[in-house]
């Protein structure tokens, strides 16, 4: 029985690395990069990438509850459920419903996905979100931070959102969308510490004139002296994403 487990949790991990991009695109208008810790081995965070040409894109960033192999397994439907909705539905709204109810039907309510989906519009320098249940993410810009926070509530938990908020913003040149899970915020240092939204604000101020990839690794750094030998309590997701 423990070989039998040891080979189901070596399967869903090479499914969740499949799932997960290897890299993520760097233009002269944009830059995405990644994080990626899962909790051993195998986890239920999940983030992406959509491309609808040239001057517009999609990302997105989620935590499925649970761990292990049915998380790994519900990671793969919930990719191939927004892969074949988000070109059907042009409307965040729409296509955010539409995935609720997808997701229900394979979970019955049994499990739930926090997800936050963002659509940027480089020619019109548009961004419009939604944030369902998700920790909310920092929007950077004018040397200012605000969190994303509209929206609804979770995934996969009712048949039927009752309410969906979409909203847009304006976007300026050298603008940083931070997201990630709360696998971040749950970090603890040996002294009880978390690494709090107002640590994180912090970071952001002091490094928003890096470069993506950049400014993800001196955040790598810096969570890896925070913790010291303290061990992660859970999965960690970043995608962070700069319009120059």
């Amino acid at each position: 029985r423990q070989e039998r487990f040891k080979k189901e949790i070596e399967l869903a991990s090479e499914v969740q690395k499949m799932l997960i991009p290897e890299k993520l695109p760097i233009t002269d208008k944009f830059e995405l990069s990644k994080i990626y810790k899962p909790h051993f081995n195998v986890g239920g965070d999940y983030l992406d990438y959509i491309s609808f040409g040239e001057d517009k894109f999609a990302f997105c960033i989620a935590d499925i509850s649970g761990k292990g192999v049915g998380a790994a397994l519900l990671m793969a439907n919930f990719q191939a459920i927004i892969q074949g909705l988000i070109f059907q539905y042009r409307d965040l709204e729409t296509f955010v419903f539409a995935l609720n109810q997808s997701v229900f039907r394979i979970t019955k309510s049994d499990k739930y996905i926090t997800f936050f989906i963002a659509e940027v519009d480089l020619a019109n320098m548009k961004m419009r979100y939604i944030n369902a249940g998700h920790y909310p993410p920092f929007l950077y810009q004018n040397g200012k931070t605000r969190r994303l926070s509209k929206g609804c509530t979770i995934i996969g938990a009712f048949e039927k959102l009752p309410q969906i908020e979409e909203e847009e913003l304006d976007l300026e040149h050298n603008s940083m969308i931070f997201s990630f899970t709360d696998g971040l915020v749950d970090l603890r240092n040996e002294m009880g510490d978390y690494f709090e939204d107002k640590k994180i604000d912090q970071f952001i101020q002091a490094h928003s004139g890096e470069s993506a990839e950049s400014f993800n690794n001196l955040l790598l750094s810096e969570i890896d002296t925070f913790k010291g030998a303290q061990p992660y309590p859970d999965d960690i997701a970043i995608l962070t994403c700069r319009v120059l």
